[in-house]
């Protein structure tokens, strides 16, 4: 596996389609909510497999001493290999090498297992973000 941050343009369009299959089609998310304004501000990084085809995405927001992770898509028939928790674990490397002092990102509360056996705990109320349940969670680092 491989996580790098996505630089070249087959990299952006790939990563965006994973959001798009994951979110738009999935998850009936309206396309003009999926891609924002955000997506030009934030770093996008890219999750390879080991025959080299991109698999996950992320984005991360950086903000002072926080480091917001969104976005997390994993394709539809790479699920179930450990990608996403491979791909928090190396955001996580990164965060701390530039001496951040949490993650954070707004989880689906169907994902919250997931982001707890990742280390995530729940705050806050739960809210709606694109018409689906999500609840703040953070990692201290």
């Amino acid at each position: 596996m491989k996580f790098k941050k996505a630089t070249t343009q087959k990299e952006i369009f790939q990563l965006m389609r994973i959001r798009i299959d994951v979110f738009v089609i999935e998850q009936e998310v309206d396309p003009s909510i999926e891609i924002d304004d955000t997506d030009g501000l934030c770093d996008q990084y890219v999750l390879y497999d080991d025959s080299e085809q991109i698999v996950g995405t992320c984005r991360v927001i950086i903000e002072d001493d926080s480091w917001h992770v969104g976005r997390v898509a994993i394709k539809k028939e790479a699920r179930k290999h450990q990608y996403g928790s491979y791909m928090l674990q190396q955001v996580e490397i990164l965060a701390r090498q530039a001496n951040a002092k949490q993650l954070e990102l707004g989880a689906q509360v169907t994902a919250m297992p997931f982001y707890e056996r990742n280390g995530y705990v729940g705050f806050g109320d739960i809210f709606f973000d694109a018409h689906i349940e999500h609840k703040m969670m953070v990692k201290q680092l």
